[in-house]
């Protein structure tokens, strides 16, 4: 269409300008799926949706998108800027791309890992990155990849996230216990998220454990950590490992934060009652950490 065409379209046709050279052929509000479709059409071919719009499209729930913005990622040599709706990030870094009929994305790590920059607090990160392995939308590796090739503002509390995740913590109140564990005197290196299989071949992974005193601890309201792992009730979970013989304590989130001291000292004392015994008849330590980790055979 010509210049011509396109100011008559807008005079007489109701067309509206949404970004530069980007028209609605319409009169009504944009929706977000046509907002993040005319932010690619201005940004240009190797735009891709990023970050906080790409984490609502791969699942991350713990990360909420801005219904009035759109996220997008250009090349380090593109020639656009951020301007009305659309907040572009550049990068010499390229991601993998997913792509719909309409729209292109980001990759689930970097868009998690470039939503999180924008987070102010630590826990937030945490929650959103924790989020994206849960659901199985990317992996560790992917992540630490995605962190590595962004930039290094406010890469800060990525990169206690990440030491935390490596250590096997999967959410926020996981962290506050592997916090408190590692600050002890008392307790030995736990386990986190480890794999057991339990004497009638069930398989659980619990939040943390204290192998040789077959002493575990849980964080009520948790969800299973692995496919392999089907326990989704606290009390169910608590039953069959205490029938197998292992020791199982538990906090509630809001005790982690608030009576991290009290918790511990009780953990601390039923190890020191229990080190030694090992793990109960029967029950085998298959994986020492989350999936990925080096696996023990047994």
């Amino acid at each position: 269409m010509s210049k011509h065409s396109v100011a008559n379209a807008v005079t007489y046709d109701g067309w509206q300008e949404v970004l530069p050279n980007v028209f609605l052929t319409h009169q009504g509000e944009l929706t977000k799926r046509q907002m993040m479709i005319a932010a690619l059409l201005w940004a240009g071919p190797h735009a891709l949706i990023d970050a906080r719009d790409a984490c609502r499209f791969h699942g991350i729930k713990a990360v909420a998108p801005v219904e009035e913005e759109v996220d997008v990622w250009i090349p380090g040599d593109g020639g656009v800027r951020s301007t009305g709706f659309v907040n572009v990030r550049r990068s010499v870094a390229r991601p993998s791309i997913v792509r719909t009929d309409a729209l292109r994305y980001v990759d689930a790590a970097t868009a998690v890992v470039a939503a999180a920059r924008r987070m102010a607090k630590e826990r937030a990160v945490l929650a959103a990155f924790s989020d994206a392995l849960q659901r199985s939308v990317c992996t560790e590796h992917e992540l630490l990849q995605a962190h590595i090739r962004a930039t290094r503002r406010n890469a800060l509390s990525a990169d206690h996230a990440l030491a935390a995740l490596a250590l096997g913590a999967r959410s926020v109140p996981e962290v506050g216990f592997v916090d408190l564990a590692r600050a002890s005197s008392v307790l030995p290196p736990l386990l986190y998220n480890a794999l057991l299989r339990l004497p009638d071949g069930r398989q659980i992974s619990p939040d943390a454990l204290a192998e040789d005193a077959a002493l575990v601890h849980e964080t009520n309201g948790k969800q299973s950590h692995a496919r392999e792992d089907l326990f989704e009730d606290m009390q169910e979970r608590h039953e069959v490992m205490t029938i197998a013989g292992l020791t199982v304590m538990h906090s509630t989130p809001r005790q982690l934060w608030t009576k991290g001291r009290r918790i511990i000292t009780g953990f601390e004392t039923v190890y020191l009652r229990r080190r030694g015994r090992g793990l109960p008849p029967g029950v085998v330590l298959l994986r020492a950490g989350p999936p990925g980790s080096a696996c023990k055979a047994g």
